[in-house]
């Protein structure tokens, strides 16, 4: 229609007319890029929780061959051993050792003291001698030593009998400190 019977309607060139406003595509932009950042994040823990899944498969798999591996009586037979081992070492840590006052009263022993009878009772915590001695003094000498002795408490002294030999018979009783005593 450029030329109709000489008129002219229509200008022959058309210029458009634009106006740009500035920063009116930057919340699309925006937006854009966090739809993408979002999606790139969705996409890595993807990637992350299936190689762990894929780890833990391996682990499980690596324990179903270690428990096949087991010996399941031996560990029980070896439960076992644990738990009466446990009790040993307790009767062993509660032993009463006699031999070590045995040999607290044989060190302190003198050696004109002659032993007739000799017993010992834990649930008292005494020792209960008859013995024969040449002298007083030495009867004293060896009551003496059992008291310097610091496991032992008390030494009683009962009847002292002079025989026709010139010996003295006596008898005594020894009270004495079970810790120090008799245990380790």
């Amino acid at each position: 229609m450029s030329n109709s019977n000489g008129l002219q309607l229509l200008p022959e060139n058309r210029k458009s007319i634009s106006i740009k406003v500035p920063g009116e595509n930057i919340p699309i932009y925006i937006g854009s890029f966090l739809v993408a950042l979002v999606f790139l994040i969705a996409g890595g823990l993807s990637i992350y929780s299936n190689g762990l899944k894929n780890k833990i498969a391996a682990k499980d798999g690596e324990i179903l061959v270690l428990e096949n591996r087991r010996d399941k009586q031996a560990e029980q037979k070896l439960i076992i051993l644990s738990k009466q081992l446990g009790v040993t070492s307790q009767i062993l840590k509660n032993h009463i050792y006699w031999s070590v006052g045995f040999s607290k009263i044989e060190s302190a022993m003198q050696s004109q003291i002659q032993f007739k009878s000799f017993s010992a009772n834990l649930a008292e915590k005494t020792v209960n001698f008859q013995a024969l001695s040449d002298s007083y003094t030495t009867v004293a000498k060896q009551l003496a030593a059992f008291i310097s002795d610091d496991a032992i408490k008390d030494v009683t002294l009962n009847n002292v009998n002079i025989l026709t030999s010139g010996k003295l018979d006596f008898n005594a009783k020894i009270d004495f400190n079970e810790l120090k005593f008799i245990k380790k």
